[in-house]
């Protein structure tokens, strides 16, 4: 199980589905009712990746009724629990459901979570409310999340400032802001190298090819998919941003070329596909203001 929890962290996949089996089999042989919660989350994770939501829904319910038989979670990890169940209900299009939830988390985190965990909450609601369309509510909770940010010398966040660059970009694209894009995606891309976790780069290198294609380089936004399905280890599918990106790329180019452009970039290794992700250098290079 650790095992495939740090090949997770590597993109390598493929190492994580045999490890993730075979400890599910032994901690079902054990009885080992932690061992299976714990594993099935990951399970889900992959099935994410396979297209079977559905399936995903099922491994984290019965996780979640394992880890219900310990006794009562947390407060972070219930509201952990509820920002996973959110994400894969608007994965599936079941909106009033993610929204109703949503609300639900809101009003029950400021009593029972820390400061550093309201911060987080307010990253992760705010690409949520991005991906709804709600841009005012979005713009909110970016602003108060940067200013507790800002005012914490100490906060432990290099994820935080992560999510909070890209959402910020992400609300800018949508904004047809694509400098102010631009600027947030280099502090994302900084401070997702500082976490060295290769899943979280792969989310900034989706965005920075949703900005390629608002800069109307639709080549280079399928390299840069390409490029972050190779640090992630497989392709998004059920991910809204890469589905539409994709169906617009392959709109655009046809689709031969995109598969020929994606492809090249899911072929480099994760070094280059590192260096390749990188908005700074493909602003200041092939991207000059308008």
């Amino acid at each position: 199980m650790l095992r495939a929890e740090y090949a997770e962290n590597a993109g390598r996949l493929d190492r994580m589905r045999a490890d993730v089996d075979a400890a599910l089999d032994r901690f079902r042989q054990a009885g080992d009712r932690w061992g299976q919660a714990t594993t099935l989350t990951m399970r889900a994770q992959l099935r994410q990746y396979d297209d079977d939501l559905d399936g995903a829904l099922a491994d984290l319910r019965e996780s979640w009724s394992l880890a219900d038989e310990f006794g009562r979670l947390s407060p972070a990890d219930e509201l952990f629990r509820d920002l996973r169940r959110i994400d894969l209900r608007l994965r599936r299009g079941d909106t009033g459901t993610a929204l109703a939830l949503l609300d639900s988390a809101r009003e029950r985190a400021p009593r029972v979570v820390s400061e550093e965990m309201l911060v987080l909450l307010d990253a992760l609601e705010a690409g949520f409310r991005v991906r709804l369309g709600d841009l005012d509510r979005a713009r909110e909770l970016l602003d108060d999340a940067e200013r507790a940010l800002r005012g914490e010398a100490t906060f432990p966040g290099d994820h935080v400032r992560t999510l909070l660059g890209n959402v910020r970009a992400s609300l800018c694209l949508e904004l047809g802001d694509p400098a102010g894009a631009a600027r947030a995606l280099t502090t994302a891309y900084a401070a997702a190298l500082a976490t060295r976790d290769v899943p979280i780069l792969a989310v900034v290198a989706v965005t920075t090819a949703a900005l390629a294609e608002a800069y109307g380089r639709p080549h280079e936004s399928a390299v840069l998919l390409g490029a972050a399905a190779r640090l992630r280890g497989a392709h998004d599918p059920t991910d809204p941003q890469v589905r539409e990106l994709t169906a617009r790329g392959r709109a655009t180019l046809g689709e031969e070329a995109f598969a020929a452009a994606y492809g090249t970039g899911r072929r480099l290794d994760r070094r280059a596909a590192t260096a390749e992700v990188d908005p700074a250098r493909y602003v200041a290079a092939r991207y000059p203001a308008r």
